[in-house]
């Protein structure tokens, strides 16, 4: 299990733990989703179609999941250019819209092996934690969690 979700308050850890096993899929799919929409970035076409190969197929392609970790990298080097030029806001907007993307690497087990190989329940955890960054907060991630944690 991951410490990282631990620090954050609301009991969002645990609200993890009480999710069935059989809702962890949708569970992850509709935080996804959410967060996405939150932080306005779930426009991107390979967003959009790596969230329909996921909700159509319950797997999402080798293809589209490089894409996804490639709009991860251009969303984390945006923030860092803003950063350097000194705008604070664009550097911001780019982090947190970074922080869901990364949301959604967790839910389709892109990026690295590791995070592929992970079990659901783990990759919820990690998902969850990167959901409450992007938010600025775990009302959002709390939420959801609340509906499939009964």
């Amino acid at each position: 299990m991951s410490d990282r979700i631990t620090r954050l308050p609301d009991g969002v850890a645990e609200l993890v733990d009480r999710v069935p096993d059989s809702d962890l899929a949708p569970c992850m799919y509709f935080l996804a989703i959410t967060v996405l929409s939150g932080v306005d970035v779930g426009d991107s076409a390979e967003l959009t179609t790596a969230l329909t190969e996921l909700r159509e197929r319950g797997s999402v392609s080798a293809g589209h999941r490089l894409e996804v970790g490639s709009c991860l990298a251009q969303l984390e080097q945006r923030a860092f250019i803003a950063g350097r030029r000194g705008d604070d806001e664009a550097r911001d907007r780019a982090f947190f819209q970074a922080r869901a993307v990364n949301c959604l690497v967790h839910v389709i087990g892109a990026g690295s092996g590791a995070v592929a190989a992970r079990e659901p329940r783990d990759r919820l955890r990690e998902a969850a934690y990167e959901a409450a960054i992007a938010f600025r907060g775990t009302p959002g991630v709390v939420s959801v969690l609340n509906r499939y944690a009964g």
